[in-house]
């Protein structure tokens, strides 16, 4: 590097000509902008005096040196992309960060030309962002309209800088609105961007100077932490506000994933893993990032990766697990489970339902599970008469708006009457979907004659209000809700409000995971004759239950 030299500054003058004839100045009017006339191999021709100053370098460069190499050390591998991408192209155009004391951002354009006499050269044009006056262009490019924080773009361009450079940031937080389609749903999008709008200002009131604020999609949010950025603990501390939006009070609530000590990359992934981890516990307001979680993460990643093959290769099979009246010592129904085989044996239902979603197998996978289902309901009416045959339908199904119809389709086909099955939902369907689309599918299916009852009442976030104006033919109650023991009298004393408040709700309850008699006996005490566990038949195939047809009775106390 060394200072410049007058014969290092182009003369003013129409000199360069573009491919499209335009006529160029290598030279930019104002101290904010900066050219730099290259060789066609890339190395530096000329410069301008004020070029070092733009990019915050020491220095000009000395001529001949590649160009790449002039640019800040967190811009060399980023400069020598864009003259790679020049070799197909006329021009390259990247909005890119330099980060100082603080974050600024420039605009870098490398474009083919010629002088006069034909020689084929790059123009270089590097312009400061920073300035008021140029902010529009960063807006346009790097901003979110909507809320005018950074958006995925600049989030994308930061992630590319070097380590070293992006050890400011030590950590890093994805927060996200809970319930936020709820939102959409009954105030409308209008709202929903209101409300979105607002979460923007108030993240960005909480961030701290360096911290870096950037909306990734929907009502998900990523902070870039500062050292002793408050922003998480003032989450911690509040993470509900009310939003008014013209005459709508509208209670918003976030939930966050936090990370640190990490590369920044690495961080950004991280944070996403605890925020999910934040949306299946449900009440978690921020998660941290533990080894713990990757381990989990990892665990689901091997279970995608079984399901996805099991599922290829048409490896499941239909098991089910009886329903009893214990007071008529009859069986009444029978659940039927998914279960696969081979690496993926073992794995629960619930978690081949969540990572077929994901693998977007579920569609096909349901088609076959029905109608082996339906199939196979029809032989055990053989041995359990006019029992009712139940199947599942997962939230992430039913959130698709093709779960129903696919039931449906099912049932038509196996000549099983509608009215003989039953459509169990877990309770966080209730709470993880959309009100409107739950109950226009769910009417579809009680209009077609389907029974619709809520599994697994209990384990988990449960709205009543909703439940109750749902078309329910039972509530399931969860095995978490039983007492192991007789002598847990406050545990039965809960049940026992918890089957006074149902029963106002439903006609039926059931209670699942009833494992000893003395559980069956008092249940029966409190009304809940419909009852089903392992002590009355693990789940399996329907032809385990075709050989053995037992009659179940009503379990006496030890």
């Amino acid at each position: 590097m060394r200072e410049p030299r007058p014969e290092d500054v182009p003369k003013p003058g129409p000199w360069l000509r573009a491919a499209d004839g335009e006529v160029l100045l290598p030279s930019q009017d104002g101290k904010e902008s900066a050219s730099a006339l290259l060789t066609a191999d890339g190395r530096v021709l000329r410069v301008d005096a004020n070029y070092a100053d733009v990019l915050g370098v020491n220095a000009l460069p000395d001529l001949g040196t590649s160009w790449p190499d002039t640019l800040p050390a967190m811009l060399i591998e980023t400069g020598r992309q864009m003259f790679d991408e020049l070799t197909g192209a006329e021009r390259v155009d990247r909005i890119v960060p330099l980060l100082a004391s603080d974050l600024r951002w420039a605009r870098l354009r490398l474009r083919r030309v010629q002088d006069l006499e034909g020689t084929a050269l790059v123009l270089v044009q590097v312009d400061d962002l920073t300035s008021p006056d140029r902010a529009s262009l960063v807006a346009q490019v790097i901003r979110d309209p909507l809320t005018g924080v950074f958006n995925r773009r600049a989030l994308e361009e930061l992630l590319a800088l070097p380590g070293r450079w992006t050890e400011r940031y030590t950590g890093v937080l994805a927060v996200d609105v809970r319930r936020f389609r709820r939102v959409n749903d009954v105030w409308g999008r209008a709202v929903g961007d209101a409300c979105l709008a607002e979460v923007a200002r108030w993240l960005d009131s909480l961030t701290a100077d360096n911290d870096v604020l950037i909306r990734l999609a929907d009502a998900e949010f990523l902070v870039l932490l500062s050292q002793s950025s408050p922003v998480p603990q003032a989450l911690t501390d509040r993470p509900s506000r009310t939003v008014t939006v013209g005459e709508h009070a509208v209670q918003l609530s976030l939930q966050a994933g936090l990370a640190s000590s990490g590369p920044l990359p690495e961080l950004a992934a991280r944070a996403e893993m605890a925020l999910s981890e934040a949306k299946r516990s449900g009440w978690r307001t921020v998660v941290a990032w533990s080894g713990s979680l990757a381990e989990a993460a990892d665990r689901a990643a091997r279970t995608e990766e079984a399901v996805q093959q099991a599922v290829a290769s048409r490896a499941e099979t239909v098991h089910f697990q009886p329903l009893l009246d214990v007071v008529a010592g009859r069986v009444i129904g029978v659940e039927a489970l998914v279960r696969l085989g081979g690496a993926a044996a073992g794995v629960p239902a619930s978690q081949i339902l969540q990572a077929s979603h994901r693998l977007g197998l579920t569609p096909a996978l349901a088609r076959r599970v029905y109608r082996q289902a339906l199939r196979d309901g029809l032989r055990l009416r053989e041995v359990f008469p006019d029992c009712q045959l139940a199947v599942n339908v997962s939230r992430e199904f039913l959130s698709t708006g093709l779960a129903v119809d696919t039931l449906l389709a099912a049932v038509a086909e196996s000549g099983v009457p509608s009215r003989e099955v039953t459509l169990e939902i877990t309770e966080d369907v209730a709470t993880g979907l959309s009100a409107q689309l739950l109950q226009t599918e769910l009417a579809k299916a009680a209009a077609a004659g389907l029974a619709i009852a809520v599994d697994d009442f209990g384990r988990g976030e449960t709205s009543l209000a909703l439940l109750r104006m749902l078309p329910l033919a039972a509530i399931k109650l969860d095995r978490s809700l039983l007492p192991t023991s007789g002598d847990d009298q406050p545990g039965w004393d809960f049940v026992a409000g918890a089957v006074a408040l149902l029963s106002r709700i439903t006609p039926v309850l059931v209670a699942e995971g009833v494992e000893t008699a003395e559980q069956s006996s008092r249940l029966v005490e409190l009304g809940v004759a419909r009852q089903q566990g392992f002590l009355f038949g693990m789940p399996a195939p329907a032809e385990h239950w075709l050989t053995h047809p037992v009659a179940f009775p009503p379990p006496e106390p030890e």
